[in-house]
């Protein structure tokens, strides 16, 4: 699924015809349309919110930590850290004033959450697989009527993306402790 067909359901349901016919055609100038502007804006902070609360997605990468500490800025899309480890070990670290602060310095690896960056409204979404892609429209246009002033529109949009996005945090494993048998 492309994030065009996200712009084009939610213009759909937000019952903006003109947009909605812009999105059925092929075009790399589809964003010069102030409105497709807006909602392709507002589904970057969609796809963020999921990320950050309900399909977290790792990334992994090799720093080196000088004067014992690492701007976190320097990480790309950094949600929130996961771990911290060097030479294969779980290494303890604290975190102040977005900086990674660690007693020595060296390289480690970092684990942290991100969420993808979208450029264009012909980018993928299938980093978003076990997710119905009906969250993501509904999020889109709560984010729009809120945008608008929309307050009542909001709060219908938003409830039906906040009981959506809830059934995605039952698709993530469980751990069942062993049953012992006596």
């Amino acid at each position: 699924m492309k994030v065009k067909n996200l712009l084009a359901n939610a213009s759909e349901l937000l019952g903006l015809e003109a947009e909605c016919a812009l999105l059925e055609q092929d075009g790399e100038d589809l964003l010069k349309n102030e409105e497709i502007k807006k909602l392709f804006n507002l589904s970057k902070l969609a796809i963020r919110e999921i990320c950050s609360n309900y399909l977290p997605i790792s990334s992994e990468e090799k720093i080196k930590v000088e004067n014992g500490s690492f701007p976190l800025a320097n990480l790309k899309n950094f949600i929130r850290l996961n771990s911290v480890s060097k030479n294969g070990k779980s290494h303890n670290y604290k975190i102040i004033s977005k900086k990674l602060i660690l007693n020595e310095d060296g390289e480690y690896v970092v684990n942290y959450q991100t969420y993808p960056e979208i450029t264009s409204p012909q980018d993928d979404l299938d980093f978003l697989y076990p997710l119905n892609f009906e969250v993501l429209v509904f999020g889109l246009c709560a984010y729009y009527c809120l945008s608008k002033g929309l307050f009542d529109d909001f709060k219908i949009y938003h409830e039906k993306y906040q009981e959506r996005a809830e059934s995605v945090k039952s698709l993530k494993i469980i751990d069942v402790p062993m049953r012992r048998w006596e």
